[in-house]
Order: C-alpha cells, then sequence, then structure tokens
C-alpha cells in the first residue's frame, strides 16, 4: 500500500516558496499534497509559511478527487489515512 513516503514532492508551479506532490490511486481519485507560502501549512518558516523541502514540513493543505474540500494542516499520519481510505 502507498503512503505518504511514496510521495516525490517538486517545486509548486503556482505558488512562490511552495513544494507540491500529487497521487493517482487506482480508483482514478487524485490526491494533491502542498505546502508553502499562504498555505493550510506549516513549515519552519511558520503557519502559511515557505516550504522547499517536505523534512521541514510538519503538516500540508490537501486534496482528494473531485473533493471541493481542501483538508488544512494535515500531519503525515492524516495523509497516511487518506491513502487507506483511497486504496481499493
Amino acid at each position: 500500500m502507498a503512503s505518504f513516503k511514496n510521495l516525490v514532492f517538486v517545486t509548486h508551479p503556482g505558488i512562490p516558496d511552495g513544494i507540491m506532490a500529487k497521487y493517482r490511486f487506482d480508483n482514478g481519485k487524485e490526491l494533491s499534497v502542498v505546502a508553502g507560502t499562504n498555505l493550510y501549512s506549516m513549515s519552519k518558516a511558520g503557519n502559511r509559511a515557505a516550504a522547499s523541502n517536505p523534512d521541514d514540513v510538519s503538516s500540508f493543505e490537501v486534496l482528494v478527487g473531485e473533493d471541493d474540500n481542501v483538508r488544512g494542516w494535515q500531519s503525515r499520519e492524516d495523509i497516511n489515512e487518506i491513502f487507506a481510505e483511497n486504496e481499493v
């Protein structure tokens, strides 16, 4: 089963000082995990502050599939639960 450790983070193309990772589940839903300036995340730089390395981030902003409900300040454990909920 996939988990947070399987995410590969890259520089966010639309957010200054942000990072992002995406994962597509077998059911077709896509998981988006982001952190950085003005996002619902916490990094070493502070709340909703710059993030350039996922190791420096304690909580992330998450969106799953077509769900319009952004989940803010999600821990690695929270994200692992999202993986478990969406694995077929």
